[in-house]
């Protein structure tokens, strides 16, 4: 039997002579289960057994019909206009984990803390209007936890059709919308992956090409610069031709990098050390304004990786790092293992259960908005001014991360900072003496 059926079944209170309950006098209810052709007797009015917030009539009968909406895997809820629920089936007690005598009597939305898809009242508008809503809701279970569920709703009207009653069904999809959402990741993830591969193949077709054409540049620039008389025009011009050349290299080696992340060799390599290295580069050229302040152990973190990869992750989140703290401010890096013991969604990736290597690096710089933060890993796309940035340092860092089996988390908000956390398993306890050089 599903919620359709049961919604077709019909509510209708029954005015009885019962004790009053904490919320005011209490209302039975009939369920007219047959049509209107169905002899008289098979429409008489059945109450809900006891034990499920009604009063009712000792019949077997209407025990055994009002039963039915136990069989149901939809939770069931009957509640007035008011909101106060008056029926609570058996699902409902398993889907939320309040018994029909704990949930009866309550305000349905309260109990619930109910999300709704649009505001509440343009919902009862359409109930009134339609008789009927469907829509998904996000509801509060007994324990804290939160469930979506597809609920549908039916008005109840008496002879001189005034609204008496709301039958909800609710069924939990909570599983299914997280399944959803991660199929979306994927697709998302494909279409990044397809969409770099392409840009790979693309550069790594002009590149060599390019880098022939700026090496002429630069022989014959430098030939230029050398027979320049000091202090003159041609002088001047020849640096800025060896300057813009030099540009164009430093691009075509970020373009190659960039093509080549994935042919990186996997060997063990300790992480503390490539990031110690790291850091000590960045720290010649920090400006006064900005300290770094480094937390990593003194034993080896090891990963099977490629230490001159390790080392461009490093750089190329701490230059984004300096650039984004304008104003000056603390720069921290952190080498962490831990373990994950359960499935971990990350803003760019996902992590299954294991022994990882966190590697974080946080700034107080300017942040970032939703917009640049879904661009952030898109080869060529950068908020740095012209001639400042490529665009493919971050590339470049997440597809590293991603030929090595790991994943990043991102959280950053405008004027609040950014940190960036990478996340790599960590190498076998064989392999952990044979760490690197």
């Amino acid at each position: 039997m599903n919620a359709a059926d049961v919604i077709a079944l019909g509510v209708a209170p029954v005015v009885a002579s019962h004790p009053s309950s904490d919320n005011g006098p209490v209302s039975s209810w009939r369920f007219p289960f047959w049509g209107a052709r169905e002899p008289e007797r098979r429409r008489s009015q059945w109450f809900v057994p006891e034990g499920h917030g009604m009063w009712h009539e000792n019949s077997p009968r209407a025990a055994a019909n009002v039963n039915v909406l136990d069989l149901t895997h939809d939770a069931i809820c009957v509640r007035s206009v008011d909101g106060v629920i008056e029926y609570w089936n058996r699902a409902a007690e398993s889907l939320y984990g309040w018994r029909a005598d704990e949930a009866v009597g309550r305000i349905s939305h309260a109990l619930f803390k109910t999300v709704f898809p649009a505001p509440l009242d343009q919902i009862e508008a359409e109930l009134l209007r339609t008789g009927y809503w469907e829509g998904e809701l996000v509801h509060a279970r007994k324990d804290g936890t939160r469930v979506t569920v597809a609920s549908r709703w039916a008005l109840q009207r008496d002879a001189t059709s005034k609204p008496i009653a709301i039958l909800e069904t609710n069924n939990d999809i909570t599983e299914r919308k997280r399944a959803e959402a991660e199929q979306a990741k994927l697709e998302e993830r494909l279409r990044r992956a397809e969409k770099m591969e392409a840009i790979g193949c693309f550069a790594s077709g002009i590149t060599h090409d390019f880098s022939n054409v700026l090496g002429g540049i630069l022989a014959y620039g430098e030939m230029l610069f050398d027979e320049a008389p000091e202090n003159t025009s041609r002088k001047r011009y020849a640096r800025n031709v060896l300057t813009a050349a030099a540009r164009g290299r430093a691009l075509v080696d970020q373009i190659l990098a960039y093509t080549r992340s994935q042919r990186g060799k996997r060997v063990p390599t300790d992480v503390c050390r490539t990031v110690s290295e790291a850091l000590e580069l960045i720290r010649s050229s920090l400006p006064k304004s900005i300290v770094i302040h480094a937390a990593i152990p003194d034993v080896p973190v090891v990963v099977m990786g490629d230490a001159t990869q390790l080392h461009q992750i490093v750089t190329n989140l701490g230059s984004n790092a300096i650039h984004a703290m304008k104003a000056g401010g603390l720069l921290r890096v952190a080498v962490t293992p831990l373990d994950i013991h359960a499935d971990r969604a990350l803003s760019h990736g996902t992590l299954r259960p294991g022994r990882y290597m966190l590697a974080s690096v946080e700034d107080e710089g300017c942040g970032m908005d939703e917009a640049t933060l879904a661009r952030i890993f898109e080869p060529f796309y950068t908020t740095k001014d012209i001639g400042s940035g490529t665009g493919l340092g971050l590339a470049l860092v997440q597809a590293i991360v991603t030929a090595l089996d790991g994943a990043i988390d991102v959280k950053t908000a405008p004027d609040e900072g950014s940190t960036f956390s990478i996340y790599l398993p960590m190498a076998d306890a064989s392999n952990m003496s044979a760490v690197s050089a």
